[in-house]
């Protein structure tokens, strides 16, 4: 049989099968969700990704007419939970909401293999947790460049405080040390909640941190900066770190997002997407989820897994410069 002849023999099933695949995703895509969707936090009920995952589970029940479940699986700053779904069944039946911290941050200190960015399909992103600078009010500062100034008069003197070595309010006051030359010590402490404690006591001078947020509303504390892409909605007059004149190096990527298993039919992923999408663009929603101390972020997939691997990237070199070191 002359080549032509042959390669249009072999050409024509396979066209055939395409084009049959197509209504057959579509029907998939149209019918799921057909029985209960289970979403998995990686971390105990009552935080920020729960609550978060709460809101969007009531919303997808009622934009998708299916049951939208929450599987709390704490455990290894949510590696336990992250590693459930990527073992999954890539049916569209189990869904991850992962954060910034697994994916970006824990491969920057330990080995893995696979890491979590390979191992999992990226929905898209959610939202963002936006960390405020607050100072005490014993302080006297009432701006960004005048704590950098009082810093550099008085290099080591003032403090910040974090919920320990290599959580995000430690690389935050890291990152500002870095960015404005100015040395301040770190004192860690247990929880948000005793750090916020200490600061408006005036047992220290700093932090950095999304729980600041309350008491700076009610005047208990002095907000200087949002360290993050945006301002806070809440705090809409209190610039962020590079309005404010600091240069500040900060993660480019959504703080939460969705993820599914590995091979999840791209027709389920579309249309989980075009929902989320439509849901963070709902003013109710963002209404609820500013009150949660968030920020309504939508981002596509594409666009969110590369954001999180610069950040990842960015990572493996500054962390060992502040003394997290990875492991070997």
């Amino acid at each position: 049989m002359p080549i032509k002849g042959l390669i249009k023999q072999l050409l024509i099933p396979a066209l055939a099968f395409c084009a049959a695949s197509l209504p057959i995703a579509s029907a998939l895509a149209q019918e799921w969700p057909a029985r209960t969707v289970t979403l998995i936090v990686p971390y105990p009920p009552g935080g920020n990704v729960d609550n978060l995952a709460r809101l969007l589970a009531t919303e997808f029940s009622q934009k998708m007419g299916g049951t939208f479940i929450i599987d709390n699986k704490p455990g290894g700053t949510g590696l336990v939970g992250t590693n459930i779904v990527a073992r999954a069944k890539p049916d569209g039946y189990t869904l991850l909401m992962g954060s910034y911290s697994t994916f970006a941050t824990l491969p920057a200190l330990s080995r893995m293999d696979p890491e979590p960015l390979d191992s999992i399909d990226v929905v898209a992103g959610i939202a963002g947790y936006i960390p405020v600078l607050a100072v005490s009010k014993q302080l006297g500062v009432k701006t960004l460049q005048e704590l950098v100034a009082l810093a550099k008069r008085e290099p080591g003197k003032l403090t910040y405080g974090s919920v320990g070595v290599g959580s995000s309010s430690h690389v935050n006051g890291e990152t500002l040390k870095h960015a404005a030359g100015i040395d301040m010590l770190h004192v860690p402490f247990k929880g948000s909640s005793q750090s916020v404690t200490a600061l408006i006591g005036g047992q220290i001078d700093a932090v950095i941190d999304g729980v600041t947020v309350t008491p700076a509303q009610s005047g208990r504390v002095v907000p200087l900066a949002a360290f993050y892409k945006s301002r806070h909605e809440i705090l809409p007059d209190v610039p962020t770190a590079q309005e404010a004149g600091v240069a500040a190096r900060l993660p480019t990527s959504t703080t939460f997002g969705m993820f599914a298993p590995k091979g999840t039919p791209p027709a389920i992923v579309t249309k989980l997407q075009s929902t989320l999408e439509r849901i963070t663009k709902d003013p109710s929603f963002k209404s609820k989820v500013v009150a949660m101390s968030l920020s309504p972020d939508y981002t596509p997939a594409a666009e969110y897994r590369k954001a999180l691997e610069a950040d990842l990237k960015y990572n493996r070199d500054f962390l060992p410069r502040i003394g997290v070191a990875a492991e070997k």
